[in-house]
């Protein structure tokens, strides 16, 4: 049997042209369900919950800050302005506390692989 979030990942990943390096799973109290072995979000996941709830200007995850570019209850998408890449938060359904948080290249288009990461956080639904 697979693993969902793995499968989801490596959606996110095909579908980004591999600018999705990174990707995790948390739930709304800060939780890190599920991480890629390239990154730790254990330290930062409630700040950045934090940071989609209050529609900060601003998140800092892993020592680096990124500027929010877009937020919603639902998403939030923010960039490093020093190139260090994009931060995306997509809510995995409506109904659910668990959120996906994946990190792309900086070269990525912030739309688009924005896309990428909630086609592949909707796949996920029921089963995390």
């Amino acid at each position: 049997m697979s693993d969902p979030v793995m499968d989801a990942y490596t959606q996110a990943y095909n579908s980004s042209g591999n600018m999705v390096q990174a990707f995790g799973v948390i739930s709304e109290s800060g939780q890190v369900l599920w991480q890629s072995n390239n990154w730790d979000l254990t330290a930062d996941a409630s700040t950045l919950m934090s940071a989609v709830k209050s529609r900060a200007s601003s998140v800092i995850q892993n020592q680096v800050k990124y500027s929010t570019m877009r937020s919603t209850p639902e998403s939030l998408v923010a960039r490093n302005v020093q190139g260090s890449g994009i931060l995306i938060l997509t809510k995995i359904d409506t109904t659910s506390d668990r959120w996906v948080v994946a990190w792309a290249d900086a070269q990525a288009q912030p739309d688009g692989v924005y896309v990428d990461v909630d086609r592949a956080a909707k796949t996920l639904r029921g089963k995390i």
